[in-house]
């Protein structure tokens, strides 16, 4: 019944919020996932695991820190990382 008047309430919030984050059009945002890491995963030793997630994450590492790039963070087999963005505002 009151669907519509809810709808309504609703879109006026989002036209009244203000952004959270700023628009940086110089910057890149990448994701990089392991294909098929989760099935690979299942069938190998811990051990094994860590070693290729470690051997791939330090390879990037070197990488990301010798083109300037911020690693953002790791979960599981996806790396973030940023590139781009201003110095901060102290």
């Amino acid at each position: 019944p009151n669907g519509a008047n809810n709808d309504a309430s609703k879109a006026g919030m989002i036209k009244e919020s203000k952004p959270i984050a700023d628009l940086f059009p110089n910057t890149t945002v990448m994701f990089a996932d392991i294909a098929g890491f989760t099935a690979w995963s299942s069938v190998r030793e811990p051990s094994q695991v860590f070693t290729l997630l470690e051997t791939v994450y330090k390879s990037f590492d070197k990488t990301a820190k010798r083109r300037k790039v911020f690693k953002v963070e790791t979960v599981g087999d996806c790396y973030v990382a940023v590139t781009g963005l201003p110095e901060p505002l102290k």
